[in-house]
């Protein structure tokens, strides 16, 4: 008797879907697998229904009148208020599920060789988010996204050499008619290569990944499938809650109000997932440096595999732990001190936390990791 599966009707029809069922069925991994690690699928989703809010958002969404055809969606479109929520709800449902993925990381360790490539994927993920959300931020022409795109897009037209000729066509130059329309297009292909991103990020991370063997190992479907279902549940209520009783959570409440050019906000407010970078922006003067500071922090990311030097086996220990956690709690409060008044103590706090952040990573990681391979 022939034990040939037979494929599915599409896959059929359809030769690289046959390929594709044929290779999920002979996948195998670890009974034991951590559960985090569906993060990325998550993110996945997360990203598709922005991506679907998006596009109904973008039918209605009027460049040259952004402030009002924003309200016109909210109040005059069928069920605007709720796409809007959705996008909105959407955005920070990713950054928090990107947020605990990096702190995963930095706990588990994947960056260890011969997995760079996975955190680094993982990195540009992060860093392209940022740029995304801060795209989206400019794009609702509030009071407060009005005066961060004016300052960017000022700064940019007045450096010089490459990053100058590079900020001038991404602006356009200084913020005016037709700015806000670059930032669209930029928005949306800026969204697909994260896309392109994930593609990469997963399959570095089957590259470095053998299939499970034995007794321990069990298919990818169902035991898997199960999983990422329970997982897209509890995002979804999670979703649900925030849509329906909170859907401006954690907004900057200055862009309810319509930009002005003659008013300029006495402190620029973000979304909270943006806080922390606009703290780490805030350790350098003026908007330019603020850029710095923001790669720069993005950059010991980056470098994080060159700076853990315990070596490829090395296990985490309990310092190290300690050190990522307090780390968590640095980050919370460089976003809780840039969200908060501008005061004196408000300014200290920033800078204190975001010195933090560098000394972890700078120092505080090759010391203890160097301590942990002995």
């Amino acid at each position: 008797m022939s034990t040939d599966v037979k494929p599915s009707w599409t896959a059929s029809r359809l030769p690289f879907l046959a390929d594709w069922e044929a290779r999920i069925a002979a996948r195998t991994l670890p009974r034991e697998g951590a559960y985090l690690s569906i993060l990325p699928w998550v993110i996945t989703a997360g990203l598709v229904l922005l991506a679907a809010s998006g596009l109904v958002l973008a039918v209605y969404y009027s460049p040259a009148h952004a402030f009002d055809s924003i309200q016109f969606i909210d109040r005059d479109v069928n069920n605007g208020w709720l796409v809007h929520g959705f996008h909105e709800t959407g955005a920070t449902m990713v950054f928090g599920a990107v947020y605990l993925m990096l702190f995963r990381g930095l706990l588990a360790r994947p960056y260890k060789a011969p997995a760079e490539l996975v955190w680094l994927a993982q990195v540009a993920v992060f860093a392209l988010l940022l740029l995304v959300g801060w795209l989206g931020y400019t794009l609702t022409g509030g009071a407060a996204s009005y005066w961060a795109l004016t300052e960017a897009a000022n700064a940019a037209s007045r450096l010089g050499g490459a990053p100058g000729a590079i900020g001038v066509w991404f602006f356009g130059g200084p913020n005016g008619d037709g700015t806000l329309g670059r930032m669209a297009v930029f928005h949306i292909a800026l969204a697909l290569v994260i896309f392109c991103v994930l593609w990469l990020h997963r399959a570095a991370k089957q590259a470095v990944t053998p299939p499970a063997v034995g007794r321990g190992a069990v298919g990818f479907h169902p035991y898997y499938t199960s999983q990422y279902f329970v997982a897209l549940v509890v995002f979804a209520l999670i979703f649900s809650v925030l849509v329906f009783f909170a859907p401006h959570f954690g907004q900057s409440r200055l862009n309810l109000l319509p930009a002005d050019p003659t008013i300029v906000p006495g402190k620029l407010l973000f979304p909270w997932y943006l806080a922390p970078v606009s703290g780490l922006a805030a350790l350098l003067p003026g908007t330019a440096g603020g850029i710095i500071a923001v790669v720069a922090g993005l950059g010991v990311l980056v470098a994080l595999p060159w700076l853990d030097l315990s070596g490829p086996n090395g296990r985490a220990g309990f310092l190290y732990r300690f050190l990522v956690v307090v780390l968590a709690l640095d980050v919370f409060g460089l976003g809780w001190a840039a969200s908060s008044p501008a005061s004196a103590l408000s300014g200290i706090l920033v800078v204190l936390f975001a010195v933090w952040y560098f000394l972890h990573f700078l120092v505080l990681t090759p010391l203890v990791t160097s301590m942990e391979a002995e």
